[in-house]
């Protein structure tokens, strides 16, 4: 995409879509914040409980594509988070 500024002068804009991955990240990354906020735990205490870093817990939380399975599983189990929350992912 090409705009022209208030000069004059053309620039490029990327129109940058995300992949479904990526969506779907962000999705899990909202539903692991708004859980964590109900129950009442900072992430440090979070990534205690769940035996992860509280550094994961914050790129997990910033929707990083790159967090294994058994991660989030055990983030899940603290939390209380069901597959019906998981639903709303698809």
């Amino acid at each position: 995409m090409v705009s022209v500024d208030s000069y004059g002068q053309e620039q490029n804009i990327a129109v940058v879509e995300k992949s479904a991955l990526e969506l779907m990240a962000e999705k899990r990354s909202q539903i692991i914040f708004k859980q964590r906020m109900t129950v009442g735990l900072t992430q440090s205490q979070l990534a205690e409980r769940a035996n992860v870093t509280q550094k994961t817990v914050s790129r997990i939380e910033r929707g990083d594509t790159k967090v294994r399975e058994t991660t989030l599983q055990k983030v899940y189990e603290v939390l209380g988070i069901t597959e019906n929350h998981l639903q709303e992912l698809h």
